[in-house]
């Protein structure tokens, strides 16, 4: 977001200065500075009243009226002869005829005076040194620090006008990403941002509906194959006693053994779509991060005997569901046996404000390109789906589940040697929650 407001402050600050320009182009450069014509129309007066005065008194007076003149409009007056005045001057009283025969002002402003059969010029520049000068052009400065200042402070709450807006709407998006599915955007006039939070709203309810279901359909068909794969169990049970021929009793075998696995995979759908649901309660409590993961591993079937490192930090402990954090981390442990080779590792520790459980195995691993989509439901790296190595597809996605109702998430990382490394956090909440 913080980029959004950078991008938003440059945004205004450009569109300040290209006004500024633009302001100065169409009424500058496009028109006459009618100030400066009306200093041109005043040193034309000036000069019209000045030779009025002094025609029948000489030069000598027309010298001091114009040092008076200088004197009391902080000014300073310098007589330059003909023959020196810059070339810009002698430029403009040459040209036939000039806009005003007798005064001109310079590029900085200042002014030249002539009179007919002078041979001098009189030249009144601002004297910069006096107070009235300095006043004025501190009042200057002020007036572009205060409309900077301005400025600032317009784009800091319009920043922060918007700001208070797309944060509503920021955290609707999270918590409808963290699977929050009921979560949605106030869409009063102080906190929506145009259409947006009702186009979010509209789409969070079709995502919704899809999901819910999606999860419906998932939990009723699982739910009604039940019966008749019991039906076939029983039935094929039955058949597998009367059977006369090993050859019979071994293909109802078989029979069994598929119905079997049909019946785990139907209580692990409907195990998914109980977890997935949006108002199954999380019964949280205190659990001793050490004994509760040792027992966990102590439990694991481990027909192969293969090493299981076990390191917990003692002082550690969470608030979580202990059914379905045990559901969830004994899924990994299981995962992590079927594919290991000779050995496993868990650890529990706490890293910065969280509790991360760590499991790794030295099996074949798992392809980079393969890590993120290993928690969908139903994904397999092996085509072939060879139920001797697979599973069902649903575990990993169960673990997803459970871990992200803590708050939490599970990922897979890069392990330090071969194999797989997958990483459980959870929030810590501090001593004062535990």
């Amino acid at each position: 977001m913080w980029r959004i407001y950078i991008e938003s402050f440059i945004g205004l600050f450009f569109l300040f200065i290209v006004s500024l320009f633009a302001f100065d182009f169409f009424v500058y450069q496009l028109n006459p500075d009618y100030d400066y014509v009306l200093e041109d129309m005043h040193a034309a007066a000036l000069h019209h009243a000045l030779n009025t005065l002094s025609e029948p008194q000489g030069s000598a007076f027309t010298a001091q009226l114009l040092a008076n003149y200088a004197d009391t409009t902080a000014s300073i007056l310098k007589i330059v002869p003909l023959d020196n005045a810059p070339n810009e001057v002698k430029h403009y009283f040459a040209m036939t005829p000039p806009p005003h025969p007798y005064s001109f002002y310079d590029e900085e402003r200042a002014l030249w005076l002539t009179f007919p059969n002078s041979e001098s010029f009189y030249h009144i520049a601002p004297d910069e040194g006096a107070l009235v000068r300095q006043k004025i052009a501190f009042s200057d400065s002020l007036f572009f620090v205060f409309t900077a200042i301005g400025f600032l402070i317009y784009s800091s709450w319009l920043i922060w006008f918007i700001s208070r807006r797309t944060r509503a709407l920021q955290r609707a998006t999270a918590e409808f990403a963290k699977g929050n599915l009921n979560v949605r955007a106030p869409t009063n006039s102080g906190n929506k941002v145009g259409k947006m939070n009702e186009s979010f709203n509209e789409m969070a309810d079709k995502i919704s509906q899809l999901i819910t279901s999606n999860r419906t359909l998932t939990q009723a068909v699982a739910h009604d194959l039940r019966t008749p794969i019991f039906r076939i169990q029983w039935q094929a049970e039955i058949l597998h006693e009367e059977a006369d021929t090993p050859a019979l009793k071994e293909k109802i075998a078989s029979i069994i053994e598929d119905t079997e696995e049909m019946e785990q995979l139907v209580d692990a759908l409907l195990y998914f779509a109980k977890v997935g649901r949006q108002d199954a309660p999380l019964n949280r409590e205190n659990i001793r991060a050490q004994p509760f993961v040792t027992q966990l591993v102590e439990r694991l079937p481990n027909p192969q005997h293969r090493q299981i490192d076990v390191a917990v930090d003692p002082n550690i402990s969470f608030r979580a569901d202990k059914i379905l954090l045990k559901r969830a981390i004994e899924n990994v442990l299981a995962n992590a046996m079927r594919y290991s080779r000779s050995k496993m590792a868990v650890h529990c520790f706490q890293h910065k404000q969280t509790i991360q459980i760590v499991i790794e195995d030295d099996g074949p691993g798992v392809p980079e390109q393969y890590r993120e989509r290993l928690f969908e439901p139903f994904f397999s790296i092996d085509p072939s789906r060879n139920k001797a190595n697979m599973g069902h597809g649903l575990g990993l996605a169960i673990v997803k589940l459970i871990i992200e109702k803590h708050d939490g998430h599970a990922a897979f990382e890069e392990p330090s040697s071969s194999g797989a490394r997958v990483v459980l956090t959870f929030p810590y909440l501090g001593a004062d929650n535990q």
